[in-house]
């Protein structure tokens, strides 16, 4: 009786570390996606799988739990935020012209936030909690950063860190999108206005009284 000979068991080729990356970026992303736009706690990990039409096994592979997902999305969203500090103050010749960047970076800014629902910063903050006070730090840090970049231009009689503070809440209350939802307006006008209110009454020369960037001149 002739002998079997066995069958070769197939070899997979390991997984290259770009293609590893990749999907790792397309999990991340989907991810990120629904969560801010319904919230962290909208997105059920089975129908994410589904969604991205890979197996479970896969996705815990690369995030072995939904709370690393957050992690990494916090991490990934604070440098992409970040970014909108190409927009430099740093190099301006005069308050007129510190206001206009000033409102370039407002507007990049919220424009960032602006598909994203109340409801996931609820639930970051509620269920997730070393992700929020990592996600505000970063937050903090921009905002420090623009103090030394600011002051100079601030009025002379005025306190930077309760100007600079006043802002802060000007921004994001105009930002907020039940604020806007409930005057019928939109972000983008929120913003332009209480960044120019605020620099109308913070900043020291006469030109920010002027006509704002962006507006018609008026006689």
């Amino acid at each position: 009786m002739a002998r079997r000979t066995p069958k070769k068991r197939a070899v997979r080729s390991p997984v290259s570390e770009p293609d590893a990356a990749r999907v790792r970026d397309r999990i991340l992303l989907a991810f990120s996606s629904k969560a801010k736009r319904s919230g962290i706690r909208a997105v059920v990990m089975g129908e994410l799988v589904s969604d991205l039409r890979m197996s479970a096994m896969t996705l815990y592979k690369h995030f072995p739990s939904k709370n690393e997902l957050v992690s990494a999305m916090v991490d990934a969203w604070a440098l992409e935020l970040a970014a909108i500090d190409a927009l430099d103050l740093g190099h301006v010749s005069d308050c007129a012209e510190a206001l206009e960047r000033l409102l370039a970076w407002a507007h990049a800014w919220t424009a960032n936030l602006a598909n994203v629902s109340p409801a996931f910063f609820q639930d970051l903050h509620r269920d997730h909690p070393e992700s929020w006070a990592r996600f505000n730090s970063q937050i903090e840090k921009r905002k420090l950063a623009a103090a030394p970049i600011l002051g100079p231009f601030l009025r002379p009689d005025l306190n930077p860190a309760i100007a600079l503070r006043m802002l802060d809440l000007l921004v994001t209350e105009a930002a907020d999108p039940r604020f806007v939802e409930r005057l019928g307006v939109s972000r983008r006008e929120a913003v332009h206005t209480a960044v120019s209110i605020w620099g109308a009454g913070a900043l020291q020369s006469e030109s920010a009284l002027r006509a704002l960037p962006g507006q018609k001149q008026t006689e």
